[in-house]
């Protein structure tokens, strides 16, 4: 399956589930704008939250890299290829 992913994708980026899974992210930090109050801390409150949005969006994201640089990086859920 890893195989079929990178020959598909090489040089096209993100692939259609990852790209539903970065909006999801999205909606998520919209979402938690709205829950966290308006108080002093608002800002401190929505970082704290929002850094761990962050992480999944930079994990999505790599997902493109491990396509393109298979020798360097890997899938999610895969091994690097050293051949």
């Amino acid at each position: 399956m890893a195989d079929d992913l990178r020959s598909r994708n090489a040089q096209t980026g993100l692939t259609p589930d990852e790209l539903d899974a970065l909006s999801l992210t999205a909606d998520l930090a919209g979402r938690l704008a709205l829950i966290v109050g308006e108080g002093r801390s608002r800002a401190h409150d929505l970082n704290e939250l929002l850094v761990h949005v962050h992480a999944i969006q930079h994990a999505v994201m790599a997902q493109a890299a491990a396509r393109i640089y298979p020798e360097r990086f890997r899938l999610l859920g895969e091994e690097i290829n050293h051949a």
